[in-house]
């Protein structure tokens, strides 16, 4: 199972945003263990939550972990059958 986390930092140590699309970066485990760190392009951008989904749809992402996800993110996520979680 892929989870892809929203985080401040970029260390496999990592610690959950409150905003989903606008983290810093995202922390990727696969199985639990840690893959890497992507950093997000998208921290600025008008139609970040979008992006983001895009991203975590070509990521393969099963799971996103985030301190806050917005109506419109949830969408996109239910969309492309990404669970998600809030912490």
């Amino acid at each position: 199972m892929k989870k892809i986390i929203a985080s401040l930092v970029e260390w496999e140590n990592y610690e959950i945003a409150s905003n989903a699309a606008r983290a810093p970066y995202f922390v990727v485990f696969n199985d639990d263990n840690y893959e890497k760190t992507i950093k997000n392009p998208f921290v600025s951008g008008w139609w970040a939550w979008f992006a983001v989904a895009e991203l975590l749809k070509n990521e393969w992402c099963d799971l996103f972990i985030a301190g806050k996800i917005w109506w419109n993110l949830k969408e996109k996520l239910e969309e492309y059958d990404i669970k998600f979680e809030i912490n």
